[in-house]
């Protein structure tokens, strides 16, 4: 880190003379601004800095100097590494009111002055959320604007109020450990993978660039990437329903199957019912069909008389007398 601080310093010392040529920023997103003072000057090392907004004869405090560069409630803070001469000061979601003059300042001395040209960029400027899953690898999409497209492409990751950088790719890809960044110039899009993704990986990451005045750090997209443990148990999950699936389907076909015993029971039993009323049925109908046969016999023959009996017609005497004899004088 010393070494990294070193060569920064020295790139700001070359780029001292550029400081009033304006800070590019996008709104919505960070930048990080380096100033550089002589740590061998006891007065500077010493005197409290401030970092100030200038609006006529009058610089008001934006920050003073803090533990952390890194405060989730500020928008605005500060840090002084003395041992190396370096102020570091952070800003969060810009917006277009931040435009303008700012000077870092050790006491009432003005140690660096710069200019704040904040733009609007759809392509980026704003804060995600998203989500890992432990041992599995995460995907950090980070979209740029296209004039830094040339430019070597970071991720810092938040760490004990810190911004360190996690990966920097200087060409279109490069790993390092669990990281791995690709860049995409067609779609001006960079990803950083993560693989094994643990819970120490959870936490706030900046997607930015290292332009070419080391002045500023222009940090385009805000994440705040969450570790969970949710594909195991929707696994389990799964396997638990997959398993409460299968004992109500085999529940409904023991019951289907029991219903469909007990149907045929059923219809054994009626079917036993329906021989029996047919038997007790055809031995009325014999019955009665022997009746009628009788009956009709009967009938058959009385007709057979009423056939042959004639009955009589108005006969004269002589033929009454002839079916019955004549009665005789008696003597009396």
């Amino acid at each position: 880190m010393k070494t990294f601080l070193f060569f920064t310093i020295c790139l700001i010392k070359g780029h001292m003379g550029d400081a009033a040529g304006g800070v590019p920023s996008i709104a919505g997103g960070s930048v990080i601004i380096n100033c550089i003072y002589k740590p061998e000057n006891e007065k500077t090392r010493e005197s409290a800095k401030s970092f100030c907004k200038v609006s006529g004869s009058e610089c008001t405090t934006m920050t003073e100097v803090k533990n952390d560069l890194w405060i989730p409630e500020e928008r605005f803070s500060m840090t002084d590494d003395t041992s190396v001469g370096l102020i570091s000061v952070f800003i969060r979601n810009l917006t277009v009111n931040d435009r303008g003059t700012y000077r870092c300042k050790a006491g009432s001395a003005s140690i660096q002055e710069v200019i704040f040209n904040v733009e609007q960029e759809p392509c980026c400027g704003r804060s995600e959320d998203q989500t890992a899953y432990i041992l599995t690898t995460a995907v950090i999409r980070c979209k740029y604007p296209e004039k830094y497209k040339d430019h070597p492409k970071l991720l810092y990751k938040v760490q004990n109020g810190s911004l360190e950088s996690i990966i920097t790719a200087y060409g279109d890809s490069v790993s390092s450990g669990r990281f791995s960044l690709n860049v995409n110039e067609q779609e001006h899009v960079f990803t950083v993978n993560i693989t094994d993704v643990s819970r120490s990986d959870a936490g706030v990451y900046y997607c930015g660039v290292h332009p070419n005045n080391p002045i500023y750090t222009p940090l385009f997209t805000e994440i705040q990437l969450h570790v969970s443990d949710a594909p195991v148990m929707s696994g389990l999950y799964i396997i638990i329903a997959a398993c409460s699936c299968s004992i109500l389907l085999l529940a409904v076909g023991l019951s289907l199957l029991l219903f469909k015993g007990r149907c045929k029971k059923t219809e054994g039993s009626v079917s036993a019912d329906q021989r029996n009323t047919r038997d007790d049925d055809e031995g009325v109908t014999s019955a009665y069909y022997d009746v009628i046969q009788d009956s009709a016999q009967e009938s058959i023959g009385l007709n057979t008389v009423y056939a042959t009996a004639h009955l009589p017609t108005s006969p004269s005497d002589s033929d009454f007398y002839t079916l019955t004899d004549k009665p005789q004088n008696t003597k009396t």
